[in-house]
């Protein structure tokens, strides 16, 4: 099976899910459910008719500018304001619970995986703490669970990928590097600097796209079918910034966001679908 027909069978998944969407939505098989299924259907685990490289370099692209738009689209819908009024749940699920987790999975991690060195264990433990709400969206945004509830999860789901990434950097260069005092001090060093400078880059940022993206629609500069590939853009940029001075992308996509969803003033409800959308 060449990679052409890879393709094609998965661009065919796209479009008959694209028909069906309709009948799917707010039902509990979201879309990531689905490609996950289809996914491992037609993959190697399953059918084995569409095999990809998973080292080709354009699938790591493809990877890297997904996770840069899905953060910097999740962190624009957090509403600051809501979070200060609502903070008890959010706050106890994010310094409390989350750690916790982290450091409850470091010991299975340890006890499933003896060869791993403490670092290693204490990495996987953190790379698997933060849960996303989206595969239950359904059910979180059902009117059955109360309100408080509700608002608690997506705060929860939206800022925890932001506070466990410092942790699993720093993590990931101590599991990296030898038992070399020097050398664990360079790579702390470079850990400190990667989750300070990228938030500085994405408040920056974020702020100002949201000022010019306001000034463009209030002169009636801007089309509207175009102010959404404007924030696709604005979300790389942010990315790509931060790694030229050093900061950490990912981190400068989700503040980045966060900084210009609670900034910009008029309505984005047609910059925000599109954006999920692509995402």
């Amino acid at each position: 099976m060449t990679e052409l027909a890879a393709f094609a069978i998965i661009t065919a998944g796209f479009l008959l899910y694209s028909l069906v969407s309709g009948r799917l939505h707010g039902t509990i098989v979201t879309a990531p459910l689905v490609f996950i299924v289809f996914g491992f259907v037609v993959g190697a685990g399953g059918l084995d008719v569409a095999r990809i490289d998973l080292g080709h370099s354009g699938i790591h692209l493809i990877a890297e500018l997904t996770l840069i738009l899905v953060l910097f689209t999740d962190a624009a819908r957090i509403d600051l304001d809501r979070v200060r009024r609502d903070h008890n749940l959010p706050t106890r699920m994010l310094l409390i619970g989350l750690p916790l987790t982290i450091a409850a999975g470091t010991l299975i991690a340890s006890q499933l995986f003896p060869d791993f060195s403490f670092w290693e264990a204490a990495l996987l433990a953190a790379l698997l703490a933060p849960t996303d709400a989206a595969l239950g969206q359904s059910v979180v945004s059902a009117t059955v669970v109360p309100v408080r509830v509700r608002q608690a999860i997506n705060v929860e789901s939206g800022l925890n990928d932001g506070i466990a990434l410092p942790a699993v950097l720093l993590l990931a260069a101590l599991a990296g590097v030898e038992p070399d005092g020097n050398a664990t001090s360079d790579w702390v060093r470079f850990g400190l600097l990667q989750v300070t400078l990228g938030p500085l880059a994405g408040v920056g940022i974020g702020y100002v796209g949201a000022r010019l993206l306001d000034t463009a629609d209030e002169r009636g500069w801007a089309h509207q079918s175009f102010q959404g590939i404007g924030i696709l853009a604005l979300s790389i940029f942010t990315y790509v910034a931060a790694e030229l001075i050093g900061g950490n992308g990912f981190i400068a996509a989700f503040v980045g966001g966060m900084v210009f969803g609670n900034t910009i003033r008029h309505p984005c409800t047609f910059l925000f679908e599109f954006m999920e959308t692509e995402g």
